[in-house]
């Protein structure tokens, strides 16, 4: 019997007292925790930095975003011909004077629904104009 209490007091000295390797496992597990804390830290620190962004940006797009109006009709007429090529595949000199007009508020929906490349609401410069091919020298 008391070599039996012998035996259960050294195990618990075996665990209380440290051995070179356990003191060496514990410092690599203080290292790494240390380590995996500091990127953490700096992963949620980038990610905020990155949702500041994106609502800064996402903010500023809605700033430069105006609603049309059939009254916009001449001055969007370069991203209007833009997209009627592209999404209508008619050129705007094909088209009478009312139906440009029926098409103009078809642009609308799309743009005020913002279901448009980022392009047209940037600014398109000029948009081609009719199907003939100028030979200017």
């Amino acid at each position: 019997m008391g070599s039996e209490r012998k035996s259960k007091e050294e195990k618990k000295i075996r665990k209380r007292s440290p051995t070179p390797e356990s003191e060496a496992y514990d410092l690599v597990l203080k290292i790494l925790y240390s380590e995996l804390d500091s990127f953490i830290s700096e992963k949620k620190s980038k990610d905020k930095h990155r949702d500041k962004n994106s609502k800064r940006d996402h903010h500023h797009s809605k700033l430069e975003f105006q609603e049309l109006t059939k009254d916009d009709y001449f001055s969007k007429n370069n991203e209007f011909a833009t997209w009627l090529i592209e999404e209508k595949k008619v050129f705007f000199s094909d088209l009478s004077s009312d139906s440009a007009r029926e098409y103009f508020l078809d642009f609308i929906k799309a743009w005020n629904k913002q279901k448009l490349d980022s392009r047209y609401y940037e600014g398109i410069s000029s948009g081609l104009r009719s199907a003939h091919n100028w030979k200017l020298k």
